[in-house]
Formats: structure tokens, sequence, C-alpha cells
């Protein structure tokens, strides 16, 4: 019994820093008050503590590095821990809109109008994700969707782009890091996409959108240095080490006139594509010195 004892002695203190970096990536605490909310989720602690000793033990009892590891390895959990991780960010589930035509405004640039971002985005048809965005009996993000066909408008959702996934593809995930980073980035779910857009000139956009992109309106999310999430944002490749002039506030920021990126917390990305595709190819990513 007393060797029981000893042995156990350690492992709830590394089972604290566990569900301190889950916590973390969840965004349900800030650093400062994770240890409290440590009793009150344990949700996400029995769904995903399997998976962190498997891909990320070596770090313990890094809670920093620790969580950057689970962000960098999203597209490796379980489906269980996903949901768990996926529910927890956004605070619902996720909905698949099956084979719908859809806006893609993961690699968007944006430019700012009054407090609101305009992207540019693809025009895709495949199966994609989103929040639900449920508006009343019936009626979700797929079924609003659908009813855009025959009213000129399109709803942004997610899928993986394709330039992040080849070599060849031209693009790349950008990392902001959470202790250097205040820049805004543009959330694209949900937004609200003009058909009439496309092959037609926009304000703040240099040519005519062309064909097959439309300009999708979107909410500015700004970032503030030293808070518990980091961001991405998607950008050229090979890494181009100015781009990640985008990831601070003197160059993408809210006022109108402003360029920005679309973007998303670290690994929530990786995460819905899992969701979506069941796994994640090997993306290409640009990580600052």
């Amino acid at each position: 019994m007393r060797s029981l004892w000893k042995w156990a002695a350690p492992a709830r203190p590394i089972g604290a820093f566990l569900a301190v970096a889950l916590l973390l990536i969840a965004g349900l605490a800030a650093p400062s008050k994770a240890q409290e909310g440590i009793e009150k989720d344990f949700g996400i602690f029995r769904a995903c503590s399997g998976d962190v000793w498997k891909l990320c033990s070596d770090v313990l009892p890094d809670v920093g590095r620790l969580k950057s590891c689970v962000q960098n390895k999203m597209g490796q959990l379980s489906k269980t821990c996903l949901n768990s991780l996926l529910g927890a960010m956004a605070g619902s589930s996720f909905k698949i809109c099956k084979n719908q035509t859809y806006a893609l405004c993961a690699a968007a640039r944006c430019n700012v109008y009054d407090g609101v971002a305009y992207c540019q985005c693809d025009v895709k048809h495949d199966d994609s994700i989103s929040l639900p965005f449920t508006m009343g009996k019936d009626q979700d993000i797929c079924a609003t969707n659908a009813a855009g066909v025959k009213a000129n408008y399109m709803i942004s959702t997610y899928s993986l782009p394709e330039s992040i996934a080849s070599p060849q593809g031209g693009g790349a995930v950008y990392t902001c890091p959470s202790n250097s980073s205040d820049g805004a980035y543009a959330q694209c779910d949900g937004g609200i996409c003009f058909k009439s857009t496309e092959e037609m000139s926009f304000p703040g956009f240099d040519k005519s959108i062309p064909k097959g992109q439309i300009i999708c309106s979107c909410p500015i999310t700004q970032a503030k240095s030293g808070r518990s999430q980091g961001f991405q944002i998607l950008g050229p490749y090979p890494c181009d080490k100015s781009f990640f002039k985008y990831c601070k506030s003197a160059t993408a920021n809210g006022k109108t006139g402003s360029t920005i990126y679309v973007g998303a917390p670290i690994g929530r990305a990786a995460a819905l594509a899992a969701k979506l595709n069941g796994k994640v190819p090997p993306l290409n990513e640009c990580k600052p010195d």
C-alpha cells in the first residue's frame, strides 16, 4: 500500500498540469485563473488526458510547452477529445453541411471598413463545417446557406484549404504566438457573402473580384498580447518572415483602410479539419524565430 501511495503522489500534480494546459487551449481560463477552474471542468480532462499523455508527455511538466504541443497536434487527437475541446472553445457543437456551395474564407485577405472586415473568399462546392448559428425551428447554418441559392447570398463555412496541404500549394499556416501578438484578424465562420460581387469592383480592392470569388462580411477579433491564446492566419509559402507583420496591431488593426487576414485561435483550423475529414494531412507551417 505504501508503495502505491508513493507512486501516486506525483501523479496528481502531473494531472493538474494536464488540466491547466487543456483549459487554456479551450479558452476557459486566463493563466492566472486556470488552476481555479480545474475542479470545475474535468470533462475535457477525462476526454483528452490519454491523448495528451500519448502525444505530449515528453514536455511535462511545462504547461506552456504542453499547450503548444497539443495545439500543434490537434489533427492527431481522438474524436472524443476533439469534440470536447471544440465544444469548449466555441461554447457550442459544430455542424457539417453536406454537398453545398459555400464561401471558403480561411485564406482570405480582407479590407476593413467602419469596423467590419470585407474578405475576398473562394466559392467551393463540397462538405464544410461551421458553428450551427441556429435561427428558429429547423433553420441552422446549412439551411440558411441552402436558401441563399435563390436569394443571391452565400454563407462562409470552413474546409481545409488545399493550398496549405501541399508543398507546391503556395500557402502556409502562420502562427502568431500569444506572448507577442496583438494584431486584428477576421473570423468569417457564418459570414454573409454577396454573390453579386463576383467579377465586380469593391471598395478597398485594387482589382475586380475574379470569377469564382466573392466578398464576405466578417467580424473582427483584436488579439491581446500576453493572453492565453495566440492565433493563426494563412499566408505565402515558402515562409516569408515579413508576413508576420500581420500578427501585430501596427499593421493589422480595426481601422478603416487596414488590411487584415482571416484567422482563428491556434489549433482550431486543424481540429475542424480533423472533425470534418477524419484526419489532417501534413500542413505547411511558418513560425516566428
